[in-house]
């Protein structure tokens, strides 16, 4: 469970270099946006979290089951507004997924990363993506495309 939980920086540490916003877009359709120079650490808890710590040492927790996504702003294009949030189309399903993640809306390369952080699939992003995830263990994986990441969940 806890290699689960765990989210190694090296998977996020190429967007948040080039990113100005983290914005934390929960399942029930509301967005946290943080200006990157306020935020710390993200951290991903044993205890099913996902906390956003900020340099002024304050931290905001919320339930990693009830995150839909992070998306980091472009550095010359930053989201600043929840409506700029929503403009990110990258859509993935089904989720959890057993055997087949489709992935409509990406841009350029679109890499699944383990809860450990190692890269296990890059694909040409095409439209409509079809990536097979039949032969990975169950877990959380991060999918991340463009300013876009999102967990998927992968279960038999």
């Amino acid at each position: 469970m806890r290699k689960n939980v765990f989210l190694a920086a090296a998977a996020l540490a190429a967007q948040t270099a080039l990113a100005s916003s983290l914005i934390v877009e929960a399942t029930d359709g509301t967005n946290q946006t943080y200006p990157m120079e306020s935020v710390s650490r993200v951290d991903f808890t044993t205890a099913g979290s996902l906390k956003v710590v900020k340099t002024d040492g304050t931290a905001d927790t919320k339930s990693i089951s009830a995150t839909r996504k992070l998306v980091f702003s472009d550095f010359n294009a930053p989201a600043t507004s929840a409506a700029e949030a929503q403009a990110s189309k990258l859509s993935v399903f089904p989720n959890p997924v057993s055997n087949e993640l489709t992935v409509v809306g990406a841009e350029g390369d679109i890499l699944l990363f383990s809860a450990n952080g190692n890269l296990v699939s890059r694909t040409k992003a095409d439209g409509k993506t079809v990536i097979s995830v039949g032969s990975l263990a169950d877990g959380i994986y991060v999918l991340r495309s463009g300013n876009s990441a999102v967990r998927v969940i992968k279960s038999k």
